[in-house]
């Protein structure tokens, strides 16, 4: 079963007042913890979606497609549709959101073996009650995600395909705390090891 991997890194950081990407926590900038745990796993391709050059620089030198987003401005959309242009042709989409630094190699696997078990459904991982990100869609749905526009994410896709969702429960939330304040750029630096 190929999946590829497609990071979303070209959010716009409204509620910061600078690319919180590029932030440090820990010795390294928070874009880089999704990408080296995507490494660690095995997705047959790997892309990263971006506006900053320097994330771009990184990404092609960890042997992810770089693929510069200038128009980021048009939404979550735009990504999705870069992403899945520049991947390979692939059983599957598993996309991530940079901004999330603390989902781990167990919780990625455990994703890829149930979209194995399920290649035609969407892959939601749950956490109580709540769906997180990251989210696995199959190459049967990639018309649909290349027809999202504006500011219109996956949960479009699979609000229409409600059927075709396969349910993940991971026990584990620190994995799913995302950075949009600084609040929250404080809290998941307490959680970070290394």
């Amino acid at each position: 079963m190929n999946v590829s991997a497609i990071v979303m890194a070209s959010g716009m950081s409204r509620r910061m007042n600078n690319d919180k990407l590029l932030m440090k926590i820990k010795s390294r900038q928070i874009f880089e913890y999704i990408l080296e745990t995507i490494i660690k796993c095995d997705f047959y391709d790997k892309t990263v979606v971006a506006k900053d050059g320097e994330i771009l620089q990184k990404s092609n030198s960890l042997g992810f497609n770089a693929v510069k987003n200038t128009e980021y401005e048009n939404g979550q959309s735009w990504s999705i549709i870069l992403g899945i242009e520049k991947s390979k042709k692939t059983d599957g989409y598993m996309f991530f959101v940079a901004d999330q630094p603390l989902v781990s190699v167990e919780t990625v696997n455990f994703m890829l073996e149930s979209f194995e078990k399920n290649p035609y459904c969407i892959i939601v991982p749950r956490c109580g009650d709540k769906t997180r990100n990251p989210v696995i869609f199959p190459y049967v749905l990639k018309d649909e995600l290349l027809m999202l526009s504006g500011d219109n994410g996956g949960k479009a896709v699979i609000s229409k395909n409600k059927d075709k969702i396969v349910f993940v429960d991971i026990d584990r939330e620190h994995e799913f705390m995302d950075i949009d304040t600084m609040e929250d750029y404080e809290n998941v630096n307490k959680k970070v090891e290394r």
